[in-house]
């Protein structure tokens, strides 16, 4: 299999390549300090419980508030009505297609089993934006001012221009926050929290991961980080050097080479990696790069020579292992909750038994996880909340100490705090041959202030 055809399987990973890498950032691209926490003191830990790092946040601080003009719209005493807004469909091929069938799985089992609380879900699918940004406004209105839908669930566009007309009508949205949508309100609920605008923290992710890799003890490894040529590339990358800076690893390279249309000669970046410590090579690179991008570099690298670790975040489908891809062998990939693979895991469990019962013929990739998880979130808010349904009741209770957590398979995250941080967690697979090993389970570092 080619690698321009696997580029269109993994176009979703694509997309969010710098985002999931670094995992939330600030507004600077300047290259950041580590944060002033001793390497000692952070460590991987359990999925849940993780702390803050001092951040606190109160809910009447964000925008949105906690009331809608019509507090019972989308709710009877039967039903909850529930549409999506992704992008479907792509002209880059990009695109965040399984994200629909993911919600559906969950939310069939739920109806299955006799709703929450009396009712049961009216699902009317995700509408495609397109990855357009016009037309994600106007698919937005479609679902607040036509349909009238209780939440949008999943959420998962690369726009965030549908905030302000969710935000008028009060309409809450669940997915994965990789969009700016997801920070600063009290209607967006990501399921790794907000990951984009992080002027206040950053997270001790890709640290705590790289530690993982050398026994608990990154102190004084060494470390290239590979970005593309763009302002949001640069930004990630000056917050994984943060990231990595926080648990004693020393970031030898840090540059945005690579072009958003393509990389053409790997030679120069090879050379430079090559050479980045002292003139010898670094023991591991984390690529904030596209799926393209970040094999070309890998199988450059290892043509050089190259031994150490190589960490991206694109490099995960199921259907990359059954094609035995050549390209990313022995390379890590980062994951914001629980792979399929690990059968440790009651949540992850579920979610496979649910697929093979309803969706049997579905590939379980990341946009299809987490549409299925987004739908999970929603559940779980909406039976929290109790037979008293309402809009103004969800809200409440969402941005009231409210706690989100599957079973070793999506991390802790709490509200309203992860409406301006992210839940600093992660999980690392590797592929070999025509599988994935699980080499770091779920855990998590923690919130560290700026």
């Amino acid at each position: 299999m080619r690698v321009s055809r696997l580029a269109s399987v993994l176009a979703a990973a694509t997309a969010l390549a710098t985002v999931v890498a670094a995992c939330g950032s600030g507004g600077s691209s300047a290259p950041s300090s580590a944060p002033t926490v001793g390497a000692n003191a952070i460590k991987a830990g359990p999925p849940t419980g993780w702390s803050d790092g001092g951040v606190t946040v109160d809910a009447s601080s964000l925008k949105c508030g906690l009331t809608a003009p019509d507090p019972n719209r989308g709710v009877t005493d039967t039903s909850i009505k529930v549409g999506g807004l992704a992008y479907l469909t792509s002209a880059s091929g990009s695109t965040m297609a399984g994200a629909d069938v993911g919600a559906k799985v969950r939310f069939q089992r739920a109806n299955d089993a006799g709703g929450v609380n009396g009712r049961k879900i009216d699902f009317i699918g995700v509408l495609d934006d397109g990855n357009d940004s016009n037309r994600n406004v106007s698919q937005a209105k479609v679902l607040a001012d036509q349909e009238k839908v209780f939440a949008v669930v999943p959420e998962m566009t690369a726009y965030p221009t549908f905030v302000d007309t969710l935000c008028s009508a009060g309409v809450p949205f669940f997915g994965w926050g990789f969009n700016g949508g997801y920070c600063g309100n009290t209607i967006g609920f990501g399921l790794t929290g907000c990951l984009t605008n992080l002027t206040r923290s950053t997270s001790s992710t890709y640290g705590v991961m790289i530690q993982t890799l050398f026994g608990g003890d990154a102190k004084g490894r060494t470390v290239a980080l590979i970005g593309n040529d763009d302002d949001s590339a640069r930004t990630g990358l000056a917050d994984i050097r943060s990231q990595v800076q926080a648990v004693g690893a020393k970031v030898v390279y840090a540059e945005n080479p690579v072009p958003d249309a393509g990389l053409t000669d790997t030679t120069a970046v090879t050379q430079a990696i090559m050479t980045a410590a002292g003139g010898a090579p670094p023991q591991v690179v984390v690529y904030a790069t596209d799926f393209a991008a970040s094999t070309k570099i890998t199988q450059a690298l290892a043509a050089a020579g190259f031994t150490g670790k190589n960490i991206n975040a694109v490099g995960y489908d199921p259907r990359l292992a059954a094609a035995n891809f050549a390209g990313l062998q022995k390379s890590y990939t980062l994951l914001q909750w629980s792979p399929t693979e690990d059968a440790s895991s009651p949540g992850v469990q579920q979610l496979i038994a649910d697929f093979r019962k309803y969706a049997p013929d579905a590939a379980i990739s990341l946009p299809t996880m987490a549409g299925y998880w987004a739908a999970d979130m929603f559940l779980d808010a909406v039976t929290k909340t109790g037979k008293n349904l309402t809009v103004n009741t969800f809200l409440k209770t969402l941005n009231t100490s409210y706690s989100y957590y599957v079973d070793d398979a999506v991390p802790q995250t709490r509200f309203p705090l992860n409406h301006v941080v992210n839940a600093p967690c992660g999980s690392l697979v590797q592929l070999d041959g025509t599988k994935y090993d699980v080499a770091t389970r779920l855990s998590c570092g923690q919130v560290l202030k700026k």
